[in-house]
């Protein structure tokens, strides 16, 4: 376990990374929800196991409410400041960001 541990340290994932795993994850779901429905409606049965893995994989794409947080921060930044692992956040939509286009006669 601590060689396990060791390794995750050393190779953590960018949040680039993260955003592609969690979609890859929610590509397989997609498929499985209309079958989760099946189940619901008592017309496909699922095992212990299947259910868990079912649980476990959608938690890895939409996390329970209850264990989430919501964090909220606003700042204005040019593009220009920001750091690199800002924008890959916001290239991988970590962070929504609405902006304003300023063009050059608007700043005048």
């Amino acid at each position: 376990m601590a060689k396990t541990m060791a390794l995750a340290k050393a190779h953590t994932l960018s949040p680039a990374q993260t955003a592609n795993i969690r979609g890859q994850i929610a590509g397989l779901m997609q498929d499985h929800v209309s079958i989760a429905n099946e189940v619901i409606l008592g017309t496909v049965d699922w095992n212990p196991t299947q259910a868990r893995v079912f649980s476990a994989l959608l938690n890895k794409v939409v996390p329970d409410l209850k264990s989430s947080s919501v964090h909220l921060e606003t700042s204005d930044k040019n593009v220009i400041d920001m750091s690199r692992e800002e924008l890959e956040r916001i290239a991988a939509g970590i962070d929504a960001i609405e902006a304003e286009v300023i063009t050059d006669e608007d700043s005048k």
